[in-house]
């Protein structure tokens, strides 16, 4: 096992050391501690010898200063700063070097077969863990579906509109099948759920095909982003309750907020997701999906 940065770790597969990598990654921002308690009882696993991963692993904690500072981020959200070489600060800095550790990962391995950039969501959800998939061009390599089912994910969203996230930029630039996976609340107790997702992790590096087989027939719901609330000025206000869970369901016609160019209705049935109004201007504040299965 090697550190290749601050809290960067690289476990290579012992008998496959030429086999594929995978990546999971937590603390991209600093305060979703649910996964970063999962990711340092999997790395203690690891340096215990109880755990020997299947494949070559690469493990990120992705936001050192902010998971000690427990603040999401110290002067920028790093989730919206991969593939954007012209930032600075402090994330834009790290997300540099993660983005240097995952091509050293691919020249370790040759390719990586999946990331899976763990988080927690702000608010609670109607469905309280689900997974999004990047801007995507095409299938994924693998059948994700009973896969996330076994981890207790029972949604997912699939994003229509290209942004600078982690799970974006290993799409992109290594074939991955990447997913930002919603591991429940913030305002849920930091050990809720962390056994249930630390087992579905070390099945996941050890034997997925045997989690696949045991959930042919996963009923995620699925959506798809239908609009992104931007926030275009300071006269941005919603017209609903931002508090409100994720995936509140608005029929047609529903005023969702007001800006600069005036209201916004919706102009089918649509759910709401990440609701935010204390985004930067230009930022995104929220996302309105539609349901397809």
């Amino acid at each position: 096992m090697e550190e290749w940065l601050e809290q960067v770790w690289f476990i290579p597969a012992e008998t496959k050391p030429n086999s594929v990598g995978i990546i999971i990654s937590c603390g991209i921002h600093g305060n979703e501690t649910g996964p970063i308690v999962a990711c340092n009882a999997l790395l203690d696993l690891v340096r215990s010898k109880q755990l020997i991963p299947a494949v070559s692993l690469l493990l990120i904690f992705g936001n050192p200063q902010a998971i000690n500072a427990k603040q999401r981020y110290l002067d920028f959200n790093l989730n919206r700063l991969f593939g954007n070489s012209t930032a600075g600060g402090t994330e834009a800095q790290r997300a540099r070097q993660l983005e240097q550790a995952c091509h050293r990962l691919q020249q370790q391995c040759g390719r990586i077969r999946w990331h899976l950039d763990l988080h927690s969501t702000i608010k609670p959800s109607r469905i309280e863990r689900f997974a999004l998939t990047p801007v995507t061009r095409g299938e994924y390599q693998l059948q994700w579906r009973p896969l996330l089912y076994a981890g207790g994910f029972r949604g997912l969203v699939r994003q229509t509109r290209r942004a600078n996230t982690f799970s974006q930029y290993t799409h992109d630039h290594f074939g991955t099948d990447s997913f930002t996976l919603e591991c429940g609340s913030l305002l849920q107790p930091t050990n809720q759920g962390d056994n249930a997702l630390l087992e579905w992790l070390v099945a996941m590096v050890t034997e997925p095909s045997a989690l696949a087989s045991e959930h042919q027939d996963a009923p995620l719901q699925e959506f798809r982003v239908a609009e992104d609330i931007i926030r275009h000025s300071d006269q941005f206000q919603f017209m609903i309750d931002e508090q409100e869970p994720n995936f509140s369901p608005h029929p047609k016609g529903s005023l969702i907020y007001s800006d600069r160019d005036g209201p916004f209705y919706t102009s089918e049935q649509r759910y709401s997701l990440f609701l935010n109004s204390r985004v930067e201007v230009g930022q995104r504040a929220g996302l309105l999906l539609e349901r397809i299965q």
